[in-house]
């Protein structure tokens, strides 16, 4: 019979993944464009100097612990190593055509050795144990970066980044978005499940192009009033669970067309009515605020009486043809 010590290693050898080699298990050709190769069980970046060709590089979901051997990868314009166990940022030097980087759901704990990549369009680093936003100085062809799952505290060291489009920034530890730069051309900016209390009056004169505005699960009061009026074409904002009792401001957005106040403080039909000039409005989330309980079954029915044209409310698809009985 064997001892407690012998089951404990016969237990860990056959827990122990056995990985796949790239280019001997997984094999790759001098005329790839495209490597994509997810839950490869591959654990080492290797035998891809023959593939001059390469443009795309796609390791997701794998066991890579280093990003190396790509110094021959010159026509790469897309890597993605998501979900993998890489520690580092390194090794990226001679891919000056890469365009689009994916090093989502790793352990990386900098942002460094980005210089060369000058024509780096999309960077996506969610979900790793960043600290601080760095390391971006020469990357302003930047449209797209994504830093959201991590551990920032502070907003910065982003104001050259004048070509940003898109700004994921959500599930941090922000507690403030007084230092945003004025990104003109930003249209999507998240800030979801951070620790914001307060609205930064800065940012009501900066990002006015945004289409696209996500601050969920904060601690955010109602908007002051004017605090939208320079943003002309917000059409989607999500507020869902933050403090808010008042929509007077929110009602001022008349180019909003997907509205989330659903997990606030939101008592009375009197709010819902001061909606009525956004028009252009399609779906509301409004569930799990005090004004359900309020009206209990008639819920769903009182609002579709003041608001007749959206056409979903919370999870709810309206048909027109349908009449809505309450709950």
């Amino acid at each position: 019979m064997d001892t407690i010590e012998e089951r404990s290693t016969n237990s860990n050898k056959s827990n122990k993944i056995s990985l796949l080699r790239l280019g001997i298990d997984h094999l790759v050709s001098e005329d790839d464009e495209i490597i994509n190769i997810q839950c490869g069980r591959i654990g080492k970046i290797e035998n891809l100097y023959k593939c001059k060709n390469l443009r795309a590089l796609i390791l997701i979901s794998n066991h890579i612990e280093k990003i190396e051997n790509l110094s021959e990868l010159r026509s790469l314009n897309i890597l993605e190593l998501y979900q993998n166990s890489i520690r580092k940022i390194e090794d990226l030097d001679e891919l000056i055509n890469l365009e689009v980087l994916d090093l989502s759901f790793n352990k990386i704990q900098k942002v460094e050795n980005l210089d060369n990549l000058k024509n780096l369009r999309k960077l996506f680093l969610s979900s790793n144990r960043i600290n601080i936003i760095e390391g971006l100085d020469n990357n302003t062809k930047l449209t797209l970066l994504e830093l959201g799952g991590n551990r920032i505290r502070h907003i910065g060291n982003i104001e050259h980044l004048i070509q940003l489009e898109e700004l994921w920034l959500g599930r941090n530890k922000i507690t403030n978005f007084e230092s945003l730069p004025n990104l003109v051309k930003l249209k999507s900016l998240s800030l979801q499940s951070n620790r914001l209390s307060e609205w930064a009056l800065s940012f009501q004169h900066k990002c006015c192009n945004l289409k696209e505005l996500y601050l969920s699960h904060n601690k955010l009061p109602s908007p002051p009033i004017g605090y939208f009026k320079n943003f002309k074409q917000l059409h989607t904002l999500d507020l869902a669970a933050n403090e808010i009792s008042n929509l007077e401001e929110i009602s001022n957005i008349t180019s909003l067309e997907e509205l989330w106040l659903n997990d606030n403080c939101i008592d009375s039909l009197d709010q819902i009515e001061l909606l009525k000039k956004l028009k252009n409005m399609k779906t509301l989330y409004i569930e799990r605020n005090p004004l359900q309980l309020n009206l209990g079954p008639a819920y769903r029915m009182k609002i579709l009486e003041i608001l007749p044209w959206i056409s979903q409310l919370d999870a709810l698809s309206i048909n027109s043809n349908i009449y809505l009985t309450s709950d």
